[in-house]
């Protein structure tokens, strides 16, 4: 997945003023003959600057806090609780945020594959990647089922946009958007970042205390919603499914395929995706190592089947409030992409 780990912190400042005055001090202290000189040139036009830039923050902080009540007056305080006093549609976290867009794509047969963090990213790069030269793949002792993010053969079909895909697949193309049920990938995610991984401390501090992180991060989505985006792991993997890709005009005109590893569920999902293939000319015995491929199992941070995963199954189906507040956080996914509550 493009975005496994955390981002660049956003709206990074200069620190040229810090350096200025760094030099101001230098001027004092090794050029005591230009004092005056400083004082009148230099001193006073970054007096009025400063100022400005004082009263700016002000303002800013002023502006920010006053937005902050106002998220607060609308919003459920508490994703657990029931919240009467609002109308439920005023608690869940709104659809189609335009928060992250990356595709993978193959400019030989005209595909691009909407990325999703927790629904066949790592595999349905890797299968894009093979399409694209499949002998140059397995040159490079490269199988499908084996590959990783971090080591991946085709970083440089990945775009960043859905206009990037456009310009280079030149309109000819078929967009795949691979969904997955918000509780199934929610209960992935929360095993492998919050419990799996608990070392790293992903998970705001809450560890493998699922009711705390769902409070968490229902706030930093709804602030984020009405703000400005964020990017850490457990943003990019929590995040709800609609956010991702633009699907507010792409879902639409895209091949949605439903994710499942297991059963007929399974063997649905790689049909549909060879369907696809096979529309975009690729050759049988390509589709043949594709289903193969996808056939053998999981990737490698895949958490079905443990009996960790089938505690947090169990913990989700028997605990009303942490239906609730995924309900709050997922409820367009669930509706948008057509799974039932």
């Amino acid at each position: 997945m493009t975005h496994s780990c955390d981002r660049e912190p956003l709206l990074r400042q200069d620190d040229d003023s810090q350096e200025d005055i760094l030099e101001m001090e230098d001027d004092f202290y090794e050029k005591p003959s230009q004092i005056r000189f400083v004082n009148k040139e230099r001193l006073v036009p970054k007096a009025v600057f400063l100022v400005i830039g004082v009263f700016s923050v002000i303002y800013g902080m002023d502006r920010y806090h006053i937005s902050m009540k106002e998220i607060e007056s609308r919003e459920c305080s508490d994703a657990l609780d029931d919240c009467d006093h609002l109308p439920f549609n005023q608690t869940v976290v709104p659809p189609f945020y335009n928060y992250l867009q990356d595709f993978t794509i193959s400019p030989r047969y005209g595909i691009s594959l909407c990325l999703l963090p927790k629904v066949l990213s790592t595999t349905g790069t890797a299968t894009i990647c093979y399409l694209e030269d499949p002998d140059k793949f397995a040159a490079d002792n490269r199988t499908i089922s084996t590959e990783t993010y971090i080591t991946r053969f085709c970083e440089r079909n990945e775009m960043k946009s859905y206009n990037m895909v456009k310009h280079y697949l030149n309109d000819n193309f078929e967009n795949i958007i691979v969904t997955r049920n918000p509780y199934d990938r929610f209960i992935s995610g929360f095993t492998e970042k919050c419990v799996n991984d608990l070392e790293d401390d992903y998970c705001h501090g809450c560890g493998a205390d699922m009711r705390c992180f769902l409070q968490k991060e229902y706030r930093r989505l709804m602030r984020m919603s009405m703000l400005f985006p964020v990017y850490t792991v457990a943003d990019t993997h929590f995040a709800p499914q609609t956010w991702y890709c633009d699907m507010r005009n792409t879902l639409k005109n895209s091949t949605i395929v439903r994710f499942s590893l297991q059963g007929i569920e399974k063997v649905k999902m790689i049909d549909d995706m060879l369907n696809v293939f096979r529309r975009r000319k690729v050759p049988e015995r390509q589709l043949d190592e594709i289903r193969e491929q996808l056939s053998l199992g999981k990737s490698h941070h895949t958490t079905t089947g443990s009996s960790l995963r089938e505690h947090y199954e169990r913990l989700v189906r028997e605990d009303e409030s942490i239906r609730r507040a995924l309900h709050r956080i997922y409820y367009y996914d669930f509706l948008y992409l057509g799974y039932d509550m």
